[in-house]
């Protein structure tokens, strides 16, 4: 029997999976004094069993706050480590968000961490042709983006401009990946105020314009995310 017990061991190990961190969506939002709530499940599998570990969020300027404890099951999920033994309600992970931040979710044992992410309040949009643009909230003060393109063609010329009160400023020029995308970090100048900006994706057939607020219009919190772990 004892050899029977092990081997059931080894082969579970050799069929477990690689530990998974993953955030899905739920249908619906909810709206709270005005502010819009987006739901997740924050779904943990194959972890190693029998491990504590502290869920970790780290917001897009690096800082980084502690949250709940959790401890691995025999299946490789998690559970919530209660505050006391009496509690009894649910407990819900709130994160606020700015526009186009990403966020990062961590499960940190002291030997071991697995991370997921996800931008709740993307920056985007789709041009005529199809050419999917996004920007990425980057600098503390809403002063750096990180632009990327996709659904581009292949090696293709393309010209960045920004445009901030009527000026035009040619920032990169440069040619497509093979796989049709192409990236740029965007530097603005710091400013007391910010304001709106524009830039302009120059194709042999298109002109692309994406507008944006940059500065401290860009840092304002937009909504907020609301997560189960499960």
């Amino acid at each position: 029997m004892r050899f029977l017990g092990a081997l059931l061991v080894l082969v579970q190990s050799l069929f477990a999976g690689e530990p998974q961190l993953h955030c899905e969506k739920n249908w619906g939002e909810i709206k709270w004094q005005g502010m819009k709530f987006h739901r997740y499940h924050l779904r943990a599998s194959d972890f190693p069993p029998s491990k504590t570990y502290r869920l970790i969020v780290e917001n897009y300027d690096g800082q980084r706050t502690e949250t709940f404890e959790y401890v691995s099951n025999q299946k490789g999920r998690l559970i919530l480590i209660r505050p006391d033994e009496d509690y009894e309600d649910e407990i819900y992970l709130m994160c606020a968000a700015k526009r186009g931040e990403r966020l990062r979710f961590w499960m940190e044992s002291e030997d071991d961490a697995y991370a997921a992410e996800l931008v709740p309040f993307p920056l985007g949009m789709k041009s005529k042709k199809g050419v999917k643009l996004d920007l990425e909230l980057k600098g503390e003060q809403g002063e750096k983006f990180l632009f990327t393109g996709n659904e581009l063609e292949p090696y293709e010329n393309v010209d960045l401009f920004l445009e901030i009160k009527n000026e035009r400023v040619l920032l990169n020029s440069s040619e497509t990946s093979e796989y049709g995308e192409f990236s740029a970090m965007i530097d603005l100048p710091e400013d007391p105020h910010g304001g709106e900006a524009k830039l302009v994706l120059k194709r042999k057939n298109e002109e692309i314009v994406f507008p944006f607020s940059w500065g401290p219009p860009a840092v304002k919190i937009v909504g907020a995310c609301c997560f189960e772990i499960k």
